[in-house]
């Protein structure tokens, strides 16, 4: 399905925001009530929500190496500002 213009104010970054929970209380109120009335956004909102399930799931986990390194940073830094 081909995306269109939205005629509403929303913009795709805010339904991604919306999908990633990443939109303040009012905000997802609003876009809630947008969804409901604009079945043109909800259909792009539920062909994004299409694509990220279908995105890999990938958990990034740093390596002790570079978590050590981390700390070592953090743990010097602090030393000084206390000094």
């Amino acid at each position: 399905m081909p995306l269109r213009p939205m005629k509403e104010t929303y913009t795709y970054d805010a339904l991604v925001q919306f999908l990633y929970h990443e939109l303040s209380a009012q905000e997802v109120v609003e876009m809630t009530s947008s969804l409901e009335e604009d079945f043109e956004m909800l259909a792009i909102f539920q062909s994004l929500a299409s694509a990220k399930v279908q995105l890999p799931k990938v958990e990034f986990a740093p390596s002790s190496g570079t978590l050590n390194s981390i700390l070592r940073y953090s743990a010097k830094n602090t030393f000084e500002v206390q000094s």
